[in-house]
Parts: C-alpha cells; sequence; structure tokens
C-alpha cells in the first residue's frame, strides 16, 4: 500500500488502514490476558491435591501447614507461575503469527485501492471543487515576500508614532514658550514677573532688547510703524541656511589649503610658553630647597660665584662627552 491509497482511506474513513489492524489484534490480546487471568485465578484457588501435588508418607517428616491446619504446597505455586507464563508466551506467539497474515491479507484485498482506478475517486466533500489553480494563486515566494513586506511596515509603523509622540512633546514646549513671548511685554513689566513665579522661562528679551527693538519685532510705536513678527524673522533666517552651508563648504577647502606656517607658529609659541613656564618652576622650587643661589641678573652662583652662559655650556658638553664614553 502507497502513501496515495493510504491519504485516501484515511480520509475516507477518518482513521488510518494500520489502526484498524491494531485495534483488532489488541482486542484479541486483550482476551487472552483475561483468559491467563481466570486461570491463574481457578488454579490458586484449587487445592494442591486435586491437582496431584502430595507429600511424602514415610511419616519421617512434618508437612508446613498454615493458620487454618491446611497443608502448604510451596512448589505448587511456583510450578503454576511458571506454566501460566509459558502459556501467555506460547497464545502471544500464535496471535502474533496468524494476525501478521491477517494484517498482509486485509491490507492487499480489503483495504485498498487499485492504483488504476486511484486517480479516479472522488470523495463527496471534493464534489463540484476544481483543483486546477487559478492565475491570481498566491506561490510561496509571493508569500515569503509579502511576510517580508509587513514586518518592515510593522517597523516603519513604530518608528513613525515613536516619532510623533517626540513631535508632540516638542510641539507642546514650543506653544508653551510661544505664548509666554506673547504674554511677555517690552518693558518686562507684570507679566515678566508673573512668569518668574510660575517658573516659566523669561523670554521677554525676544521683544524687548535693543535687537528686537532695531528689527520692530513687539515694539510699542505709532500708528504708522510697521511691526515685523518674529516668525517673519525666523522664516528669513532658515531661508539663508542653505547659503551659509554652501558658502561653508565653498570655505573649507581653501582653508585647508592655507599655509601652515602661522599654525606653526602659534604652537612653537605656546611651546616655548610651556618650556618657559617649567623652567620657572624648577628654578623657583631649587631656590626654596636651597640647591641653587641666584644672582642678581637673575644667573645661577655656585659657591658664592657668578656662573657665565659660557661655563654652563662648557659643563654641558663635559657631561655629554662622559655620557659618550660610558656608553662606548
Amino acid at each position: 500500500m502507497n502513501e496515495a491509497t493510504t491519504s485516501l482511506l484515511a480520509e475516507h474513513f477518518s482513521y488510518t488502514p494500520l489502526s484498524l489492524i491494531d485495534d483488532i489484534i489488541n482486542s484479541i490480546n486483550n482476551l487472552i490476558y483475561q483468559a491467563i487471568s481466570s486461570l491463574e485465578s481457578g488454579l490458586i484457588n484449587t487445592p494442591p491435591e486435586r491437582l496431584g501435588f502430595a507429600h511424602a508418607s514415610n511419616g519421617s517428616t512434618i508437612p508446613d501447614t498454615d493458620e487454618d491446619g491446611n497443608v502448604v504446597y510451596p512448589e505448587a505455586k511456583l510450578e503454576i507461575e511458571n506454566g501460566l507464563h509459558q502459556l501467555e508466551t506460547l497464545l502471544e506467539a500464535n496471535v502474533d503469527k496468524a494476525f501478521d497474515k491477517f494484517e498482509i491479507y486485509v491490507l492487499r484485498n480489503i483495504l485498498t485501492v487499485p492504483e488504476d482506478l486511484l486517480s479516479s475517486v472522488r470523495l463527496k466533500h471534493y464534489e463540484n471543487l476544481s483543483f486546477v489553480p487559478s492565475p491570481d494563486t498566491p506561490t510561496p515566494e509571493t508569500i515569503l515576500a509579502q511576510r517580508k513586506k509587513l514586518i518592515e511596515t510593522r517597523k516603519l509603523s513604530r518608528s513613525l508614532k515613536d516619532e510623533c509622540a517626540r513631535n508632540d512633546v516638542v510641539i507642546s514646549q514650543l506653544r508653551s514658550i510661544l505664548s509666554t513671548v506673547e504674554n511677555a511685554k517690552p518693558d518686562g513689566g507684570a507679566d515678566a514677573t508673573e512668569n518668574k513665579e510660575n517658573n516659566q522661562p523669561d523670554l521677554s528679551f525676544l521683544t524687548s532688547s535693543p535687537a528686537a527693538r532695531q528689527l520692530r519685532v513687539g515694539v510699542a510705536a505709532g500708528s504708522n510703524t510697521k511691526h515685523t513678527p518674529l516668525t517673519t524673522n525666523t522664516t528669513f533666517i532658515l531661508s539663508q541656511l542653505p547659503a551659509l552651508q554652501t558658502t561653508l563648504e565653498q570655505l573649507r577647502p581653501r582653508l585647508a589649503a592655507l599655509p601652515q606656517a602661522s599654525v606653526a607658529k602659534e604652537t612653537k609659541s605656546k611651546r616655548d610658553e610651556r618650556k618657559e613656564y617649567i623652567e620657572s618652576r624648577i628654578r623657583l622650587h631649587l631656590e626654596r630647597a636651597g640647591q641653587l643661589a641666584m644672582g642678581d641678573d637673575g644667573h645661577p652662583m655656585v659657591a658664592g660665584r657668578r656662573i657665565d652662559i659660557s661655563e654652563a655650556h662648557a659643563l654641558e658638553n663635559v657631561a655629554s662627552m662622559l655620557t659618550h664614553q660610558k656608553k662606548a
């Protein structure tokens, strides 16, 4: 029996053919176990004398008895158990041999469908169904692609939701600042004091500073004076940012091409300043420790005598010569 026949019969019967045969074999085995169990109970309850067991009648030994005074035959129980075990094994072997033939016969001759009829058999719940796939039927590749698109769409949705939440926070902060600016007066009067008491930022400088007056933002003037809103100036500044960025990108290569002399000079001057600072701190430390005396002109003194700069150079040359001789 092939897989197609097994699938067809299992779908028709709602169980596989092997499960039916296994149930029949299990039922026969249960009958065998029940018969063996009944036979065991009958043999154990039968007096051993009726089964042919007896003690020696030479009078030299006294047989054992139980509480009721009946003679006990220990070998009877052991022989009954061995006999029942052999009988059960024999019955199981015969059943297995017989039902193996039964299983082969049923699967080949009863629970089977000829191969030439297998393709033409159609179950009742398959009637009026067309198995020809339509052109729009999704393939595993298209389903996988749609699944990936769905995953990416969910990621984008979560990212947009997070961005929307952050934007809402920023908008609420900007609205609070804008309301503070609108309520602020040019002279920083009562509204500024009220904002300070409410722990709100004092943004009155946006409308009352000299720069704000020069740009005519929020200043009190005559009826003929035209006021420029703060949003107009901000829009103008934002519109100039691309031009500033373009100019900056043009100036960066020119700045890199400038000579480095001035930079090196500045670095060297900083290095000299650091060297002079370190020398001054060393000299001050030696003076405080009494290891170096200084003259009036700032030159070091040795044993009360002034050391000339040429003598210092000569001592340095001698020290360097001694160092080279030791290394050699």
